[in-house]
């Protein structure tokens, strides 16, 4: 808008965008818009204020939370930083792997579990229905039929379910140790 670039603070928006990790590209974006409106933008201020933001960004504690939240490191951090905030950055990351992990392989025991119970009431309910006097010979048969794959299904998962429940409990186990051990290097 024409009355934003009138008043833009070149050196806060720079600020603001290194601040967000932003790369230098952020500032073609904002020229370009502003001289639609035949408003220049003031580069230098710009590249100062982003500078300066960066140095908020490029600390290794907001690495830690960038990785936690599995945002991707866009190369923005001058060097003099960034071999810290990468460490960091991995470290956040190693977590945000591990609580993927865990919570797919929670997922899995999930629905997993819950088909079980869905198939007992379902064996439940067929198995009435092949005393019906009302099937014919062949409509027995497949229920028949239904209802041996349906009680193969379920052992299956009645061997997978203790499986997942160790598969859980060892990526619970790893979640919590590596949470353990990492986390106090970025709190405080």
């Amino acid at each position: 808008e024409e009355s934003e670039c009138l008043t833009a603070d070149w050196r806060a928006i720079g600020f603001e965008d290194g601040a967000q990790g932003f790369g230098p590209q952020y500032f073609g974006t904002r020229r370009k818009a502003c001289a639609e409106h035949g408003v220049a933008a003031d580069f230098d201020a710009y590249m100062a204020g982003r500078e300066e933001g960066l140095a908020h960004y490029c600390r290794p504690r907001n690495g830690w939370r960038m990785g936690v939240a599995g945002r991707a490191y866009e190369g923005v951090c001058p060097p003099a930083a960034e071999a810290a905030f990468l460490a960091a950055h991995a470290d956040g990351y190693g977590l945000y792997e591990r609580r993927v992990a865990l919570r797919n392989v929670s997922k899995r025991l999930n629905e997993s579990r819950a088909r079980a119970q869905e198939l007992e009431f379902v064996l439940a309910d067929r198995a009435g229905l092949v005393a019906s006097p009302e099937l014919t010979a062949a409509d027995r048969a497949a229920l028949i039929v239904e209802i041996k794959q349906l009680t193969e299904e379920k052992l299956a998962l009645e061997r997978a379910i203790p499986l997942l429940e160790e598969d859980y409990a060892a990526a619970r186990y790893e979640y919590d140790d590596y949470r353990a051990r990492v986390a106090p290097r970025y709190s405080g």
